[in-house]
């Protein structure tokens, strides 16, 4: 019966070390990101000289253009994002909290 040569097995290579390392480039952004949601696909059109300039550089276009898109359009999420908290802080001050008539807080609990 012949042996046959087990297809699965390779044999397993140190890895290498670079010459130089690459250097290590910070986002400026401190804390945790944003929640990353939903990912879609879709096409741009870039100029090719500087969409080369980007590859050569390793420039990541979809972070990239996320964090530019982000950047732009902060103004008028946050301007929405205030309105709501401001509708809100209006509705407290109209009905007041819920329990209200139950708090004390002139009282101390100790």
């Amino acid at each position: 019966m012949p042996k046959h040569k087990n297809k699965h097995k390779q044999k397993h290579k140190p890895k290498q070390f670079q010459e130089e390392p690459e250097p290590y480039r910070h986002s400026g952004h401190i804390g945790p990101g944003p929640k990353p949601g939903p990912k879609r696909a879709v096409n741009v059109s870039i100029d090719a000289e500087i969409l080369a300039a980007a590859k050569a550089q390793r420039i990541n276009l979809s972070q990239t253009l996320e964090d530019i898109l982000r950047k732009l359009t902060e103004p008028v999420r946050f301007a929405k994002f205030q309105e709501s908290i401001d509708s809100y802080n209006r509705l407290i001050e109209r009905a007041g909290v819920f329990g209200e008539e139950f708090q004390d807080w002139d009282e101390s609990s100790v």
